[in-house]
């Protein structure tokens, strides 16, 4: 075939020639992009992985600032419960004044332990409390403790009968002793 027959073919057929060199360039390029295809479908993947995301925190977002007041109020509450581990007059007078609502005796001194060295924003403040009354007081004094002002977590409780040199009337009225190791939250 010589320069003179393709001419010829070209002006006899020439939307069929067209055609043709379209269909050679579409595959060359459809050759050459087949890499692409995965590519894309996993850019395709993430950006609507991204999409579903920003839909759902704008779906989340109503009431956001009501939600943000609330937590604010919380974490207001919860740092008004909180214990401060270096005002041990304060601390002492919180057990104080539980003796005087629940009519217990304690019994020694109270002893606030030092809380753990830590980096953290709340910590467990240590004390040793040791209590003398009726079985109903000595109840009523640890409901005060677990319901009371502060957050308290009692690690260990030791309940013994007093065998105190009191007189009989006394000791008839005083008659368990309560040994509580315990922790209050608070800030150190």
């Amino acid at each position: 075939m010589t320069g003179a027959d393709i001419t010829a073919i070209l002006k006899k057929h020439p939307l069929g020639v067209v055609c043709g060199l379209v269909t050679v360039i579409c595959g060359v390029v459809l050759y050459q992009r087949a890499d692409n295809i995965t590519a894309s479908q996993t850019e395709l993947e993430a950006r609507t992985t991204e999409a579903n995301k920003m839909i759902s925190n704008v779906r989340n977002s109503t009431g956001l600032p009501e939600q943000v007041a609330e937590i604010q109020a919380q974490r207001k509450e919860l740092e008004g419960r909180l214990l401060k581990a270096g005002q041990l007059a304060v601390n002492l007078q919180y057990f104080y004044k539980l003796e005087a609502e629940t009519d217990v005796k304690l019994q020694g001194d109270v002893r606030q332990g030092a809380a753990a060295k830590s980096n953290k924003s709340y910590v467990g403040v240590p004390f040793s409390v040791s209590v003398q009354g009726t079985y109903p007081q000595v109840v009523s004094f640890i409901n005060k403790l677990q319901t009371g002002r502060h957050f308290c977590r009692i690690t260990t409780a030791t309940i013994n009968k007093n065998s105190g040199s009191d007189s009989a009337a006394a000791s008839a009225e005083r008659d368990i002793i309560l040994t509580l190791n315990l922790e209050l939250l608070g800030q150190p």
